[in-house]
């Protein structure tokens, strides 16, 4: 596969759900993905920031389940910055759940703060 075009500092939004969902774990996901695609289009058009969800029970996410060490519903942003991973779990979300204009702050401000250390 080409990876040229993939830029070598960027940020990865990466969401984890069990295959159970919850409505919170709904919730979260459908904040995220909304937060992502109102505020950062330009930034997911151009590779610099990608968004995944993955289900923490499917064999096959085994490998980045572990990098993560995702067990449960969680939110982590990983920022690459010269190939290097800088992997942070954002557990704040989960005290703003059902504000949404909280909740979409909070993803959005670690968003930035992320994309910020890769400009």
């Amino acid at each position: 596969s080409d990876t040229s075009s993939i830029p070598a500092n960027r940020v990865e939004v990466v969401y984890f759900h069990r295959a159970q969902r919850c409505s919170a774990c709904i919730y979260a996901e459908t904040g995220i993905r909304y937060t992502i695609e109102t505020y950062f289009k330009d930034e997911l058009t151009s590779g610099k920031l990608t968004f995944k969800t993955f289900n923490v029970e499917d064999k096959e996410n085994a490998t980045i389940v572990k990098k993560y060490g995702a067990f449960t519903s969680s939110l982590f942003i990983n920022t690459i910055r010269d190939g290097t991973d800088y992997v942070e779990e954002v557990t704040d979300i989960w005290f703003v759940l059902g504000d949404d204009e909280a909740f979409v702050e909070e993803v959005r401000s670690e968003i930035e703060k992320s994309l910020n250390g890769v400009r």
